[in-house]
């Protein structure tokens, strides 16, 4: 293997097996180069920007402090194993018919089968000035970031009351008091694309936590100072945008068809219109057995990554394919000590029971590690809570944010 890339690698693999290259290491990625590498047919090399996979269920307790900053990520060879080669690395494009991947460096890498699971981008419907001043919590860097943010101001405004939304504010009103926490969202209630029950339960477990709730509220634009609201009032203070995401599949894929930006995928999860690519993840638009489209979530991302993986490696090999099953089984919130979801459209975690919901949070968590790596893998990364804020609130504002 002719591949040059970052000195801090293992040696090439020079595998006269086929190749499946999988782009990015978030859970679709991750769990399509396991299913991939244990098909035993194939070499699989993961291409990511830095090699470490983020935890995206555990951002806002790292944020907050409730967590430890290493529970934000790991190393990527951790969780996958040292046989499968991660390179470090940005993809310039994909060529299906060439079956090349080439990137930043220069560097070619030959692919006898890709699957794309870089995730999503930028956030959807930005207002002005909120991809300059606002921060947002999308990956490790981002809830690092935001930690070291929340250590020098006492006023926070959070845009945005979906999943995301709702766990920050919960986790900052917990983990540091002396810090006014507003969420601010456009639609009547939280959790919008939720059942209602829901979004009333998260609103009742907010208001015990002293979060000011904002609802029908729309945000006009973001300075240094705060954000200015549509109705001219002003909320200053440290700015997180935590607004829906949108998935851009045509930076990679220029020709792939797209709904919402994301890539329209067959039933074996094969880009329209391409004979090697695959999409898994936020970046493919995934439907359910019925047809009906799924929402971007880690679940989805961790069951359309072991089918692609499977069905990269089958493709590599001359084998037949195996249809997508996915199902969105239902939604855990995670509000610190207590929380609030549903399975299928039963809601969990009302009254007493809410605190049993951070339980079943990390078992999900875990299972998705023991997927991965198995017990080992999943008890070396067993989130921390309690203690792990290192810095204390202060009561100065934090009076510009850039």
């Amino acid at each position: 293997m002719s591949d040059q890339h970052a000195s801090s690698l293992p040696p090439p693999l020079h595998s006269p097996l086929p190749r499946v290259v999988i782009i990015g290491a978030g859970y679709a990625g991750s769990h399509a180069a396991v299913a991939a590498s244990r098909s035993g047919k194939v070499e699989v090399v993961v291409v990511d920007h830095d090699g470490r996979h983020g935890f995206l269920a555990r951002m806002a307790g790292v944020a907050a402090g409730r967590l430890r900053t290493s529970d934000a990520r790991a190393p990527l060879r951790e969780l996958i194993g040292a046989d499968i080669e991660v390179v470090h690395g940005r993809v310039v494009r994909i060529d299906d018919e060439a079956g090349t991947v080439p990137l930043d460096d220069a560097t070619l890498l030959h692919a006898d089968a890709v699957v794309v699971s870089a995730g999503s981008g930028s956030p959807a419907g930005s207002v002005p000035g909120s991809d300059r001043y606002a921060a947002t919590l999308h990956t490790p860097d981002d809830a690092l970031a935001l930690r070291r943010r929340l250590a020098r101001t006492d006023r926070l405004v959070i845009v945005g009351a979906g999943a995301t939304g709702v766990q920050l504010a919960a986790e900052v009103a917990a983990a540091r008091p002396g810090i006014e926490v507003r969420l601010v969202e456009i639609a009547g209630r939280l959790l919008p694309a939720e059942p209602r029950r829901l979004g009333d339960d998260v609103m009742t477990a907010l208001l015990q936590v002293g979060v000011h709730l904002h609802l029908s509220t729309e945000v006009a634009r973001v300075d240094r100072r705060g954000v200015v609201l549509g109705d001219g009032r002003r909320f200053d203070g440290t700015v997180v945008w935590a607004g829906g995401w949108r998935a851009d599949a045509t930076e990679l894929l220029p020709t792939a068809p797209t709904q919402d930006g994301r890539a329209i995928v067959t039933s074996d999860l094969r880009v329209s219109g391409l004979r090697r690519v695959l999409a898994a993840g936020d970046i493919a638009a995934h439907r359910d057995i019925i047809g009906r489209l799924l929402p971007m979530s880690a679940q989805i991302a961790s069951q359309a990554g072991a089918t692609a993986g499977h069905n990269a490696a089958a493709l590599a090999t001359g084998q037949s394919t195996r249809p997508a099953r996915l199902v969105e089984l239902g939604r855990i919130i995670d509000l610190g000590d207590r929380g609030v979801g549903r399975v299928g459209p039963i809601p969990i975690g009302w009254g007493p029971t809410s605190r049993l919901v951070p339980l079943l949070h990390l078992g999900v968590d875990l299972r998705h590690l023991w997927q991965l790596g198995g017990v080992a893998v999943a008890l070396a990364h067993v989130p921390t809570r309690g203690g792990a804020q290192a810095t204390p609130p202060m009561r100065t504002p934090l009076r510009a944010v850039s």
